[in-house]
């Protein structure tokens, strides 16, 4: 709630009561909670912005028995009394959360694997292009006794730069474009946890140097096979 009104302590916000009554109350803290929105104060308070007698029209019920079947028994038997108006489990509010945003693990992998595919096609395209129109530098390093892996790295060591020069950009633009579609995605009535795990930029670092190192040994074998003598051939 306070992210989506965008307050912080000592900033006052506005609530509506049902028969649209407003009352302004002052946010004396903030609290985590990543479901549901909740207002929190004491009888004192509540009486002086309300102007009425503090009286409870709800409980906490804490279970020692938390299971899921035993949770559902206790709801069930509680509906039934005449004073109640229904009960909110926390257990089904964490449930519903999750299974949104566990529906969205089909749509990251099309993306991931869409990135992974369209990063091999650029890188491959790139190196490609510019060796065919390095192919009489390459020629001319050969005939004058460069070492295979010297010729490669003439080509690649630009590559490999760049390539870096990206997984840094990428890092740090990935990190704010996450957090971005974090604050989206989910509900109004929900909120995820911010940051990410070690494990995430370390499989996108570990997939651009695999798809490097592949695109290197597919240029490899076409260095080795150029023509020297037909790269080498006067234009004119």
């Amino acid at each position: 709630m306070a992210t989506l009104q965008n307050v912080s302590v000592g900033d006052k916000i506005k609530i509506h009561e049902t028969d649209g009554t407003t009352h302004k109350i002052k946010v004396a803290g903030i609290t985590t909670m990543y479901a549901g929105h909740y207002i929190y104060m004491n009888q004192h308070y509540y009486s002086k912005v309300f102007n009425k007698k503090f009286q409870s029209n709800a409980y906490l019920v804490i279970l020692k028995n938390s299971s899921r079947k035993q949770v559902n028994n206790f709801a069930a038997k509680f509906n039934r009394q005449k004073a109640a108006v229904q009960t909110v489990q926390s257990q089904e509010t964490k449930s519903t959360i999750t299974n949104i945003l566990s529906n969205l693990n089909n749509l990251i992998l099309v993306l991931v694997l869409s990135a992974s595919l369209l990063s091999l096609v650029v890188l491959y395209t790139l190196t490609n292009i510019n060796i065919s129109e390095r192919v009489r530098e390459l020629s001319t390093l050969k005939v004058l006794g460069f070492y295979p892996n010297e010729v490669l790295m003439y080509i690649y060591r630009e590559t490999n730069i760049l390539t870096g020069i990206g997984i840094v950009l990428g890092l740090g633009v990935g990190y704010v474009f996450h957090g971005y579609i974090m604050k989206l995605l989910p509900p109004a009535t929900a909120m995820v946890a911010p940051g990410l795990s070690w494990s995430n930029p370390i499989i996108s670092v570990i997939l651009m140097v695999i798809f490097s190192f592949a695109v290197m040994m597919m240029m490899n074998y076409k260095i080795k096979n150029i023509d020297m003598l037909e790269a080498l051939k006067s234009v004119d």
